[in-house]
């Protein structure tokens, strides 16, 4: 804390800048990871309703077999 005290302005805006551009990267990295959890959740929904599809024909070949 008394270190940034003793700085001149210009090397705390500069420490501020870096900081930020910090951050900049944190949230991209963030943006990227929730698309991808996005684009894996609807991934997995396309399958599942793929595979809803599937056991109800299988079902319904299964009924329609003579016994």
């Amino acid at each position: 804390m008394y270190a940034l005290l003793l700085q001149s302005a210009e090397d705390v805006s500069r420490e501020i800048a870096r900081l930020q551009h910090g951050y900049e990267f944190l949230s991209y990295g963030l943006i990227v990871a929730w698309l991808i959890l996005v684009v894996y959740v609807l991934m997995m929904v396309g399958r599942e309703k793929r595979l809803k599809r599937e056991i109800a024909g299988l079902r319904a070949m299964l009924e329609e077999r003579p016994k």
